[in-house]
């Protein structure tokens, strides 16, 4: 029996499921913590991909070609879409928290149609991928791209890295506390609006690193942000909203089941998420690792 292909599927679907974590992440944190379903959300990864990609070329103009720029590239994205993270919450998200879900959610809507005509008005229509020029590696008698390692690796130490963030230091474990009942938070005397802030700059950053490590493997286009975001609310909700440890689980399921549907049934990848989603639905409305109450 030739394991070639299913090995290719497994590494293909486990680099895909870690930029599911590392983009879920964020969309996880902000809903739990503020109550906001960001549609804007995989727009503005779309964003930071295009970004991740300038600094890139530029870098790469300035000091020579080379893999390694992609790290600053990276930084850089990450770091300037942190900004606009917490430019957007303090100008543009706060407003909506007393307002309706309809009304939150059209205007997260709106932001995905006017960053849509950024991204055009800037770059245009054309694709764009960073090419590290990274040869593939045999193994067990078949060529695989080690760069999907690297994503991999990323995305496992990112989800250390919140582990501990939200249990070990004093900021995250307020973000927890916010998670469950933002009334408490309050009651304790700890700003809100500044937790928001942050928490919301924070996705924003997440998404930023997930379209950095996303580039090299395959390349950003106008439109594929609605694709992907589909499937992010799928892990969202398999995983249950708020839960690192859900959202990690969730994206591990459905970027594997992903990609072995495309081996054996491509036109129906996309059916066998929503119909893993259905069954947890049915089985437990908040998600595997949710909370069925809060307050």
């Amino acid at each position: 029996m030739d394991i070639a292909p299913y090995l290719l599927q497994l590494f293909s679907g486990l680099s895909r499921a870690m930029v599911l974590f590392l983009l879920s992440a964020g969309l996880s944190l902000i809903f739990g913590v503020m109550n906001i379903l960001n549609f804007a959300h995989a727009t503005l990864w779309l964003l930071s991909g295009y970004v991740t990609y300038s600094i890139f070329t530029f870098l790469s103009e300035q000091f020579g070609a080379s893999p390694w720029m992609l790290l600053p590239a990276i930084v850089g994205a990450v770091a300037l879409m942190s900004a606009v993270g917490f430019a957007l919450e303090r100008f543009l998200i706060r407003h909506t928290y007393a307002r309706e879900l309809p009304e939150q959610l059209l205007l997260t809507f709106a932001l995905v149609l006017i960053l849509g005509d950024v991204i055009k008005l800037i770059w245009g229509l054309e694709n764009r991928r960073i090419n590290l020029g990274v040869e593939p590696i045999e193994m067990f008698d078949t060529l695989v791209n080690p760069y999907q390692f690297v994503i991999i690796g990323t995305g496992v130490t990112v989800a250390a890295g919140l582990w501990y963030f939200l249990h070990r230091t004093r900021f995250g474990k307020i973000v927890r506390a916010a998670v469950y009942s933002r009334n408490m938070v309050s009651a304790l005397g700890i700003r809100i609006p500044m937790i928001y802030a942050m928490v919301f700059a924070l996705g924003v950053g997440l998404a930023a690193l997930a379209s950095g490590v996303f580039l090299p493997l395959l390349p950003m286009s106008l439109g594929v942000d609605h694709d992907i975001i589909v499937q992010c609310f799928a892990v969202v909700v398999i995983g249950g909203f708020g839960s690192m440890l859900g959202t990690f689980v969730a994206s591990i399921i459905v970027g594997v089941v992903y990609s072995f549907s495309i081996l054996f049934w491509p036109d129906g990848a996309l059916a066998m998420i929503f119909l893993i989603l259905i069954v947890v639905l049915i089985w437990r409305p908040w998600g595997l690792f949710g909370t069925e109450l809060r307050s």
